[in-house]
């Protein structure tokens, strides 16, 4: 790093050291350059600090990573935009730092002049759609706020984490398949283990003992919007803000009442960058499956869509027992890299389908119930009339494995 100090009004002296990039920053910043591409957005994280009531904060910094030639990045120009889009008062900043051979801007706030955090907690919760699309327009793919040291320790732990193939599974007959709990005699916990069928599964090699960690651990599904789901891997779990049941996160033992896409976002592929990812399919969605400890499933309640006893969601389960409140440890984010995380994501859920997957089998019980066109609420990835038409002219949908 290098430190540029700000003279107001001054030119970018563009002053770089000679210290690259570390291989876990590169790796970290190109998964957030994926999302960006993707979504359109930039990925936002913050550090435990700012977001607990019980900790105080002394210095932390705003950290940007741009989509900019770093040799042609105008600091100044940037930091006046930055400040009016979060409203910053730029007097406010004591100094900036430039990394070689990156646009990775890293804004130290003056903490003699400004609460910080408080201010970068009002920052943290203004940060809307609209803002992040303004921070898309100067080609930001990456936000950090918070003490440093725990964003490096983020990204040494996303760089351990590493697809596992041995253990990527296909859930159908004819690949991975079984009826009823699973009988393999391994020890996860008091709730049942049931064939996902219809999703591939990408595990994630998270421990090196991975039946000694997890012994007595229960497998969950927590569903998520197709752009959550890099943002969740790299920046924590965050609990439900619609605290039905009560606070926690919420997960569930049925993959296939988390498919329903109040929880897991039904997305059309479209773009040439999902394509390159999903290339046969029309519609993907995104469950994560993660281990969670019996004990730390403080509620094991009934289902909160309006089903009722109209339809069985899942043959294998009651609709009573179906959705669970994890115990959050009253953290506003549950980072997978703490050692006392009581959910840990083991692996990523994704099930691809050459039409709309509420035109599924398993997927009839959504019209039972709660079902909507509102995005903040269903995203349905189609209108919810069209939906219906192609339901009831008995149009097929197909699972697709490549």
């Amino acid at each position: 790093m290098v430190l540029v100090e700000l003279k107001h009004g001054s030119e970018n002296e563009n002053i770089l050291s000679d210290e690259p990039l570390s291989a876990e920053e590169k790796s970290f910043y190109q998964e957030c350059k994926s999302y960006y591409n993707i979504t359109g957005i930039p990925l936002v994280s913050a550090s435990d600090e700012i977001l607990s009531d019980n900790n105080t904060l002394t210095a932390a910094s705003l950290k940007f990573g741009i989509d900019e030639d770093y040799r042609t990045f105008n600091v100044p120009e940037f930091l006046n935009k930055i400040c009016n889009i979060l409203n910053l008062n730029i007097n406010d900043i004591r100094r900036t730092k430039v990394q070689n051979g990156s646009s990775i801007l890293e804004i130290l706030i003056d903490g003699e002049k400004v609460n910080i955090k408080l201010t970068l907690n009002k920052v943290y919760k203004s940060l809307t759609e609209k803002v992040k699309e303004e921070l898309a327009k100067l080609k930001v793919f990456f936000m950090f706020m918070g003490d440093i040291t725990s964003l490096i320790k983020k990204q040494q732990f996303r760089s351990e984490i590493k697809l596992h193939p041995q253990w990527n599974r296909i859930y159908d007959v004819g690949h991975i398949y079984w009826t009823g709990a699973l009988q393999d005699g391994r020890d996860r916990g008091k709730f049942d283990y049931f064939c996902p069928i219809g999703w591939k599964r990408y595990a994630f090699d998270v421990n090196d003992n991975f039946d000694e960690k997890f012994k007595g651990w229960s497998i969950g599904y927590h569903g998520t919007k197709f752009a959550y789901g890099l943002s969740i891997l790299l920046s924590g779990l965050a609990p439900a803000k619609c605290a039905a049941l009560g606070k926690g996160i919420y997960a569930s033992q049925s993959i296939i009442y988390t498919s329903h896409p109040r929880y897991a976002e039904v997305k059309q592929i479209e773009s040439k960058d999902e394509r390159n990812f999903f290339k046969n399919g029309k519609y993907v969605q995104f469950v994560l499956q993660c281990r969670i400890l019996s004990k730390n499933i403080t509620i094991v309640g009934h289902e909160t869509l309006g089903i009722g006893g109209k339809i069985a969601i899942d043959k294998n389960l009651s609709n009573d027992v179906i959705e669970w409140v994890v115990n959050a440890q009253d953290k506003d984010l549950m980072d997978f890299s703490d050692p006392n995380a009581t959910i840990v994501c083991t692996g990523l859920m994704i099930r691809v389908t050459d039409n709309h997957p509420g035109l599924l089998p398993e997927s009839q019980w959504w019209y039972s119930g709660h079902i909507c066109n509102n995005k903040a609420c269903c995203c349905l990835g189609i209108d919810l009339s069209e939906l219906m038409q192609q339901r009831n002219n008995g149009v097929k949908c197909n699972f697709i494995y490549e």
